[in-house]
């Protein structure tokens, strides 16, 4: 009976990952246009699609900072107001 070492625990993972490493890559076809101009047509424009939607979802966020910063404004000017309207009132009241 052999005795397992290193180099051969080593090729036997090499001979059960490298099947499934090469699937995956297949399988996944990321970053790669048909050569059908159909397909890569529409692929083009999905591509396209997603863009615009992560456009409008900065602009979403951009406009989401923008109204809450006006809230905060707001917020402080009745704040300012409200203390101003007590300051006069205290000094009718002298």
């Amino acid at each position: 009976m052999k005795k397992f070492t290193r180099k051969y625990f080593l090729g036997f993972c090499i001979m059960l990952l490298f099947p499934l490493l090469v699937s995956c890559s297949v399988i996944s076809g990321s970053g790669r246009m048909s050569d059908d101009p159909a397909v890569a047509a529409q692929q083009r424009e999905v591509e396209q699609l997603e863009r615009e939607v992560q456009e409008a979802e900065r602009l979403t966020e951009e406009a989401s900072q923008r109204e809450k910063a006006a809230k905060n404004r707001l917020k402080a000017a009745e704040h300012e107001l409200k203390a101003l309207q007590e300051r006069a009132k205290r000094r009718s009241e002298y």
